[in-house]
């Protein structure tokens, strides 16, 4: 579980990076390869969908500090990360 919220947590922190949706982007983690893209969802929250290349798929959704969502069919609910408080090594 504590894996699951930390790629959670990861993909929430690269929202504002991702800010340009449409294109599918890409990050790995712990050696996993994860791809996802952005939309704008309602009231102006950020909808973040994806998976884990041959894994998972999630949805997650920030709304302000809040982040719900599903990954790999577990809901999730968090604080969304601090800005800079996650580093991602690698990031397409």
């Amino acid at each position: 579980m504590r894996k699951l919220i930390t790629t959670a947590a990861l993909l929430t922190a690269l929202a504002p990076l991702a800010a340009q949706a449409e294109a599918q982007k890409s990050f790995q983690h712990e050696n996993q390869t994860y791809v996802y893209t952005t939309s704008e969802g309602r009231g102006g929250a950020t909808v973040i969908t994806g998976r884990r290349v041959g894994g998972d798929r999630f949805r997650l959704v920030l709304n302000g500090q809040r982040v719900t969502g599903t990954v790999g069919g577990t809901p999730v609910a968090f604080q969304a990360p601090q800005e800079g408080s996650v580093q991602v090594l690698t990031a397409n």
